[in-house]
């Protein structure tokens, strides 16, 4: 097999000489290192489709650690390993060292603890995509380079395209599919992310869900909740009393969130393990951005995502917002007409 790289990584003899001699049914067990929240799992699943369909005789392994469980995606794998990471240290070293005979390793995670399982796990060939380039000839026979302008499931794929094998598009993410013809017309907004500061404010929150209620008339507005304390939506209340086409849902568990997000029309969010999951069931989203670069969250390859930022990195106004919806709603469904009926007096 010819290793399909020139200049865009890193590639050493030995990784050159297993690429050149690799037939995919010979390969038997991999291992892959993906130590991750919720949103980051969502962008590893088409990798793991993709894995499965040029690896279809191996036996995969996922290793991961205790602290991100929710989302795994253990339907993907033939095995899920949690790294032991409470107990003493040669507990957790002998839990790092627990896998022997590994035909392909893969370090999705590039965190001090996948490096050390990296070192110290026996494999043919190793590749990863370490933030540091001289951490490529410490622990890999391939790596390519982590791009902040690419969406963060495509460039995973990276590693399976210098073996010359072709992915799908768009990307295949074994969750439910949604149905732009069978869409309710319901507007999603989750205004949380991990950090705090990565998220409009809930005043601006709460006045952006009241306009936009006022504005486009024909949707339900649904604010979500998450599942942490100060992931309430007890701050819109007033809002949705006053407005007959608001409502707060509750928490929900991943199996009841896939398709009933599926079923929406938008998500409006910022960059959060939500908007992930709204991206891996496919169905149409609005980004706000203003701190995290939007290009590595912002899929290209359908035309049912967009993205409000400013070039400046100012905070997007509650109009910029309002405008790129009705763009966005109107582009995606033309039979519902006219989606926004602005008010009389802007505020």
């Amino acid at each position: 097999m010819k290793a399909w790289i020139e200049k865009g990584g890193y590639l050493n003899n030995r990784g050159r000489k297993w690429l050149s001699r690799l037939h995919v049914e010979q390969v038997r067990c991999i291992l892959v290192i993906r130590q991750c929240a919720f949103g980051d799992m969502m962008a590893t699943r088409p990798f793991l489709v993709e894995l499965r369909r040029l690896f279809p005789r191996a036996h995969i392994t996922l290793s991961t650690v205790s602290k991100y469980q929710y989302a795994v995606p253990d339907d993907l794998v033939d095995e899920v390993h949690v790294l032991d990471s409470r107990g003493s240290l040669r507990e957790q070293v002998n839990s790092l060292r627990q896998y022997r005979d590994i035909d392909v390793l893969f370090d999705l995670a590039d965190t001090a603890r996948s490096r050390l399982q990296t070192l110290l796990t026996p494999a043919r060939v190793k590749l990863g995509f370490p933030y540091r380039s001289g951490l490529n000839k410490l622990l890999f026979d391939v790596g390519i380079l982590r791009s902040d302008f690419h969406y963060e499931a495509e460039v995973l794929l990276d590693f399976l395209k210098i073996m010359g094998h072709k992915p799908q598009y768009p990307l295949e993410f074994a969750m439910p599919r949604h149905q732009r013809a069978l869409a309710k017309p319901r507007i999603v907004y989750f205004p949380y992310a991990a950090v705090a500061e990565k998220s409009l404010s809930q005043a601006s929150w709460r006045q952006l869900i009241e306009q936009a209620a006022t504005e486009f008339p024909g949707y339900r507005h649904v604010l979500l909740e998450g599942h942490k304390a100060e992931e309430s939506g007890d701050f819109l209340a007033e809002v949705a009393a006053r407005h007959d086409n608001v409502e707060i849902e509750g928490r929900m568990d991943l199996e009841r969130l896939a398709p009933w997000m599926a079923a929406s029309s938008v998500l409006v969010s910022g960059d959060t393990g939500v908007r992930n999951l709204a991206l891996a069931t496919h169905t149409p989203t609005l980004g706000i951005f203003f701190m995290t670069v939007p290009f590595r969250y912002w899929p290209r390859y359908e035309d049912c995502h967009e993205a409000v930022f400013h070039r400046d990195g100012q905070v997007p106004g509650k109009m910029d917002i309002l405008q790129g919806l009705e763009e966005l709603l109107e582009r995606l469904y033309p039979e519902r007409g006219k989606a926004r009926q602005p008010a009389s007096s802007e505020t």
